[in-house]
């Protein structure tokens, strides 16, 4: 379990804004959860919600043609330590 700061999580919710449409209920299992948190709050996800929320933010931060898009240093360390974690 791995645990996402008030901070990662609002950039968590920037990135699964496409997912409100998405057909699989993972995603939808985690929206909700990430609905639920209160304001300033933090929350522990497991590598399965972890995994899907890696997927949002390669949806988001990826181009076209596999080139990146423009990163945040917020959203690159954020994506390097759900990478580092769920690799483990």
């Amino acid at each position: 379990m791995l645990t996402l700061n008030s901070v990662e999580i609002r950039i968590v919710l920037g990135w699964s804004e496409r997912a409100e449409a998405s057909p699989f209920p993972q995603e939808q299992a985690v929206l909700r959860r990430l609905k639920q948190i209160p304001a300033g709050s933090g929350m522990i996800f497991s590598k399965k919600e972890l995994g899907v929320i890696l997927h949002w933010a390669e949806t988001e931060t990826r181009g076209h043609y596999g080139t990146e898009k423009y990163l945040l240093e917020l959203e690159a360390a954020l994506i390097e330590k759900i990478e580092n974690y769920v690799n483990q």
